[in-house]
């Protein structure tokens, strides 16, 4: 029981009964903050900002903001972890709350995906992340819910490791600020309408804007 209680820190309350767990993907410190692998991270910040609730290190190895988004109790997740291992943080947090995988929802890049575009999944493979790979090893699944933001592949001759751990070009800015803001309010019409409302809708309809 001790053990149990020293899970967690400052303001997270093991009562704590989140609707749903969002769980950005990326990397800890200021080297990493803008790069392509830390969307997942900046997604989570734009969900809390200007929100009640606060962000609080947890013994779990995570970053969590809880709170309300949409009306619903939403707690919001930051693996510490480095990306590759970010499953440690959700496995850990997952038996803490004793939380059903089917609450989980993963916000990652995807070079696989088009620059810009945001792709909504209820479940399948990890599609080359080594992030989303962890995630469904740790939880013995694929049927994870998750918000890809797609990147692009890297430049023929770059590799593809390298490229994820580089900050985006500057006549980038502009179209990963509108994929971010995209992919919010995909997550927000995922908490209130469910997956397939979700799915259906954005899959559909979303297209990148490409102007530079």
């Amino acid at each position: 029981m001790k053990r149990w209680l020293q899970t967690f820190q400052r303001g997270i309350s093991p009562s704590f009964d989140p609707t749903v767990v969002v769980v950005g993907l990326g990397n800890p410190g200021e080297r990493y903050a803008a790069t392509r692998h830390n969307l997942g991270f900046q997604v989570c910040e734009r969900l809390s900002s200007n929100r009640t609730g606060r962000w609080a290190l947890t013994r779990f190895r995570a970053e969590i903001w809880k709170g309300e988004i949409e009306g619903l109790s939403v707690c919001l997740v930051k693996p510490q972890t480095f990306v590759n291992a970010s499953g440690d943080a959700v496995k850990a947090m997952s038996s803490a709350y004793h939380l059903d995988v089917s609450r989980f929802v993963v916000v990652h890049d995807d070079i696989d995906l088009e620059f810009g575009r945001i792709r909504v999944r209820a479940k399948g493979a990890a599609g080359g992340h080594n992030g989303m790979k962890s995630i469904l090893a740790a939880l013995h699944t694929d049927a994870v819910m998750r918000v890809k933001i797609g990147v692009g592949r890297p430049p023929i001759g770059v590799d593809p490791a390298k490229y994820v751990l580089e900050p985006f070009l500057p006549n980038e800015i502009n179209r990963v600020n509108e994929a971010l803001d995209r992919a919010e309010s995909a997550v927000r019409m995922l908490v209130s309408s469910g997956i397939d409302s979700t799915m259906q809708l954005i899959n559909q309809t979303d297209v990148p804007n490409r102007s530079d």
